[in-house]
């Protein structure tokens, strides 16, 4: 995606040569991904201030030829580094690397190829540059949101499940029906379960009560990131009068987002609206959403950013009480021309089953 502008920083800051890896499937660097839009096993990514070279495995090579932004490709030769090396033979001085990703192993690789190179963490800054998104990126996650809500709302109009697992398995199976991926592991926690925000869906029968489901899909290596609560049963005047406090929470929050506006001023802002269930609000109120399900911007009462136009961020307050309820309401909004637009289109309305 912004290349030059990672090129232009590399300029201004004399780093002769960036490099991102994926070493196995467990342990890939977003930043590859973000560059060269494929995502992949095994694969190097080397940018210089004025070209950049995507290196992969030979099984890869016509799949990544057609799909990637890189136009040059190549088959590396025994050793990654020996064949950046290779590639790039002015002298290197100062190389730009994610020390988040990189193994000590890597890092002793390149430090040996490359002697005498200074290596630098260029992370923070891969950060900041993602966290506005181009109009190729706001469309990807848009169609991600689409194809969530429609698996969410036909999963809601036909709720005929008998375990947690049901509902996730279904939700997973009509992601990958939808030729995508979940961008994450779906929540499912109906009853008492549901006062635990990352809790792990278990086969076990449904319980009455409020129903948290979590899922999102992910398009072309873009996520969604939803969150409704349904309720299994009939609740109780004082159960809807709970869900309302916070989908009015919810729902003003959403509407005081305008740009240039500090995150820690939105997140305190929704605790407030919440009334005497704040101190049942325990996280945050949102985060940035892209190539990683968490991203900047974090929405906190702790967060040091702004909002700016064009920033994907999800706003999900949530009350929970131990051991008896839990309730959360999630959308994903798209600060644009300083209003927040709503991606996840699914009712808020609360659902009973």
């Amino acid at each position: 995606m912004k290349i030059r502008e990672l090129q232009e920083y590399m300029k201004e800051n004399k780093i002769d040569l960036s490099i991102f890896m994926n070493s196995s499937l467990n342990k890939k660097d977003s930043n590859l991904i973000y560059f060269s839009q494929v995502d992949l096993e095994y694969a190097t990514l080397a940018i210089t201030q004025s070209k950049e070279t995507l290196f992969v495995p030979r099984l890869e090579y016509e799949n990544v030829k057609r799909n990637s932004v890189i136009k040059d490709i190549e088959l590396p030769k025994k050793r990654i580094s020996l064949s950046i090396k290779n590639k790039f033979k002015n002298k290197i001085k100062k190389i730009g690397v994610n020390t988040k990703i990189l193994s000590l192993e890597e890092y002793r690789q390149l430090k040996n190829i490359f002697k005498g190179a200074k290596l630098v963490d260029i992370s923070g800054y891969c950060s900041e540059l993602r966290i506005t998104k181009t109009k190729k990126e706001i469309n990807y996650i848009k169609k991600a949101c689409q194809i969530t809500d429609k698996i969410l709302q036909n999963c809601l109009n036909h709720f005929n499940f008998k375990t947690e697992a049901e509902v996730a398995a279904y939700l997973d199976s009509q992601i990958k029906k939808n030729g995508c991926e979940p961008a994450f592991r779906t929540i499912v926690a109906s009853g008492k379960n549901a006062s635990q925000p990352h809790y792990q869906s278990k086969d076990i029968k449904l319980n009455k009560g409020f129903c948290v489901i979590d899922f999102g899909a992910k398009y072309k290596n873009y996520c969604a990131d939803i969150t409704r609560t349904i309720f299994i049963g009939k609740p109780s005047q004082n159960e809807i009068k709970i869900y309302n406090n916070l989908l009015n929470a919810q729902q003003s929050s959403i509407e005081r987002v305008k740009e240039n506006m500090d995150c820690s001023q939105l997140d305190n802002f929704a605790r407030k609206k919440l009334g005497k269930y704040g101190k049942n609000f325990i996280h945050s109120l949102g985060h940035g959403i892209g190539i990683d399900i968490h991203e900047l911007p974090n929405v906190s009462n702790k967060a040091k950013n702004k909002l700016k136009n064009n920033m994907i961020f999800t706003i999900e307050p949530g009350i929970y009480v131990e051991n008896k309820y839990g309730i959360r309401i999630e959308d994903d909004i798209l600060l644009n021309k300083d209003k927040a637009e709503v991606l996840t289109k699914t009712t808020k309305e609360l659902i009973k089953v």
